[in-house]
């Protein structure tokens, strides 16, 4: 599973990128449609819940989003096999 941000709805308040306990998010550099400099998910492979299926082990990013922004995503086999050859 990976984290992933709803820029329809995340405000850049970064609170994900704080409360996160293994970085996965940084500040965004690009403005949103909603003109906001949304966070943004760096490093998903840094995720306690990285390659797990099932229950989820920490989720403090979509606790802790006032806009319920974060959601997860099952990770694609392409994907999982892009960041073997890339890491």
């Amino acid at each position: 599973m990976r984290p992933e941000i709803d820029l329809r709805y995340c405000k850049a308040c970064n609170i994900c990128v704080f409360m996160c306990p293994k970085q996965c998010f940084s500040k965004g550099v690009d403005i949103s449609e909603k003109g906001y400099f949304a966070a943004v998910v760096d490093a998903p492979e840094n995720c306690f819940n990285h390659e797990r299926t099932g229950k989820l082990i920490c989720e403090l990013c979509v606790l802790s989003c006032p806009d319920q922004a974060i959601s997860w995503k099952p990770e694609l086999e392409e994907e999982k096999k892009d960041e073997h050859k890339t890491g």
